[in-house]
């Protein structure tokens, strides 16, 4: 690979389209400008064909954001319960991140622990900044602060 290109890009917009990524939606990074675009299965109209035709006729300019994984998020959980002092809480998170639902009900428990919430939430955070800066240095993009 040749040098790293450096781009401004607002790293909280791509952590959030990274996660929010799926099959109905994509989001491309414009390697140029390093503007993060939105495109969805349903959005249908004239400025939405623009923009689709626009990533087709110029597909080295544009990367597709990769979705967050949701085995990602599950040792997300994990490494944090693991972090966790309340040895209640550790039980409490343990037994809620087991089976179907596991994310709603980890969630839920930590509602009831609105210090240890701040902290997930600022963990999760740090995580998908982490995932988000690999990713840019695996497509050999370095990212310039504001």
């Amino acid at each position: 690979m040749e040098g790293k290109k450096s781009l401004r890009i607002d790293l909280d917009e791509l952590c959030e389209a990274m996660e929010n990524s799926s099959y109905e939606n994509d989001y491309y990074l414009d390697l140029e400008t390093g503007e993060i675009l939105f495109l969805s299965e349903y959005m249908d109209d004239e400025e939405t064909e623009k923009l689709r035709e626009r990533i087709d006729d110029a597909p080295e300019r544009y990367e597709t954001i990769p979705k967050a994984e949701p085995h990602e998020g599950y040792e997300d959980m994990r490494d944090f319960i693991a972090s966790v002092d309340n040895e209640h809480l550790v039980e409490l998170l343990e037994v809620a991140i087991n089976g179907k639902g596991a994310f709603r009900r980890f969630k839920d428990v930590l509602f009831g622990y609105p210090e240890e919430k701040e902290r997930w939430f600022c963990f999760k955070d740090e995580r998908m900044e982490q995932r988000a800066l690999k990713w840019l240095d695996d497509i050999g993009v370095t990212l310039v602060e504001e």
